[in-house]
């Protein structure tokens, strides 16, 4: 065979194999993991079923196409999958907390939310062990100058709803109001001072003294204790309050309430109409913003850790289950009214305010908060002390005594 035709069939097989397709290889399906702790059932009616009904709200983010008793799997537009599971029922004890928290990752969880008060630290550590994995904390203190890679802390401005509900029960005319606290620490305490508050100014709309107002709080010292949430209410009914406000995390006070005629209740976090017909209406929670919100920036890779506080400017407060026999239009249209001017700026929490505290050594001591200022956010998130109005035992000082820096 002559070198001009071996050269010939050389070209013809090198063109063949350009000519020749080549075999495509479809990319890895890309899965991302989001995890939830939470302390009880979604079934309480109250803190971890608002979580609850928060997290149903990622389903938004795609097409659902798996879903059980404790989570669902979302194809994304992208062909992401994501698979959002809930770990529930892990209680308080923060090791416990933290066993579940490392279960999470170990399963490949890439974004972990702890729901509740005591998930801080058992988040805190986890958070410094696995670099990788994106934390997030709901409630307590803000705590990212502790670790601020790749944890976040999240929380509502509950004291918001707090102030509408106080005003509702003023507008009516209830000068007295007995409260099912949890724990003494700041944000039960700023939430009771914001209804507190309302209360005063529901109270002078309405043309009476606000200053006759009295808001008596029983602490339970739990976040949930069916028995001891009833024999609250139920004791401040005996003692002659005729509105119980709720602010445990679950309705047994405003249900206990509404066995007794003629005392209406007010609800906290979770709708109560549904079981507790006496009450006027609910500060509702709404987390399914937020989740939505950092679930997407985490798989976009925009995910920065922040301290986030969200209220009625973000809808992350809700006024729910008004009770139309026992709230009028006018006074529903006012506290929307409130609600709405929350959202455009306006702040409840400005002078002029008195109230008492306890200093470092146990001593009270009185606060004021002069006409023209008014609380910082940090003032809010540490609040250790009571305005005028509010009857309890007061909470421990602040570990640095009770400085208000305002604003």
């Amino acid at each position: 065979m002559s070198t001009k035709l071996n050269i010939l069939l050389i070209v013809a097989m090198v063109a063949t194999l350009f000519l020749t397709p080549i075999p495509a290889f479809a990319a890895e399906p890309v899965t991302y993991k989001v995890t939830f702790l939470l302390a009880d059932s979604p079934e309480d009616n109250g803190w971890n079923d608002a979580h609850w009904r928060g997290i149903q709200e990622i389903k938004t983010l795609g097409e659902l196409k798996e879903e059980t008793a404790t989570g669902f799997t979302v194809l994304l537009k992208d062909g992401t999958t994501l698979e959002v599971s809930t770990i529930q029922k892990i209680g308080y004890n923060p090791a416990d907390i933290e066993r579940m928290a490392q279960n999470a990752v170990e399963r490949g969880a890439n974004l972990v939310f702890g729901t509740w008060f005591d998930s801080a630290k058992p988040l805190e550590t986890m958070a410094a062990q696995y670099p990788d994995v994106l934390f997030e904390h709901c409630s307590g203190y803000p705590m990212i100058k502790n670790n601020g890679t790749n944890l976040s802390t999240y929380f509502i401005k509950q004291e918001q709803g707090d102030y509408v509900a106080g005003y509702v029960v003023g507008r009516l005319g209830h000068t007295s109001v007995g409260l099912v606290g949890t724990f003494p620490i700041p944000e039960p305490v700023r939430g009771i001072n914001g209804f507190a508050l309302g209360l005063q100014r529901g109270l002078k709309e309405a043309g009476q003294d606000p200053q006759s107002s009295m808001v008596q709080v029983v602490w339970i010292n739990s976040w949930l204790d069916a028995q001891k949430e009833q024999l609250a209410a139920e004791s401040l009914v005996a003692e002659g309050y005729p509105v119980i406000r709720q602010m445990a995390d679950t309705p047994y006070s405003s249900q206990a309430a509404c066995q007794e005629p003629g005392v209406l209740a007010v609800g906290y976090g979770t709708n109560v109409a549904p079981s507790a017909p006496c009450s006027v209406v609910t500060n509702e929670w709404n987390w399914g913003d937020y989740y939505v919100t950092r679930i997407q920036e985490a798989i976009d890779g925009t995910w920065k850790s922040q301290d986030w506080w969200g209220g009625f400017e973000a809808d992350a407060i809700i006024m729910a289950g008004w009770n139309d026999q026992l709230v009028s239009n006018d006074i529903r249209a006012a506290a929307e009214q409130i609600a709405a001017d929350i959202k455009t700026g306006f702040d409840p929490f400005c002078g002029p305010l008195s109230g008492t505290g306890l200093d470092t050594n146990g001593e009270e001591v009185r606060l004021e908060v002069p006409v023209g200022k008014c609380l910082s956010d940090m003032d809010l998130l540490t609040q250790q002390w009571f305005f005028d109005g509010v009857n309890s035992e007061l909470p421990p000082a602040p570990p640095n005594g009770q400085q208000l820096e305002l604003k």
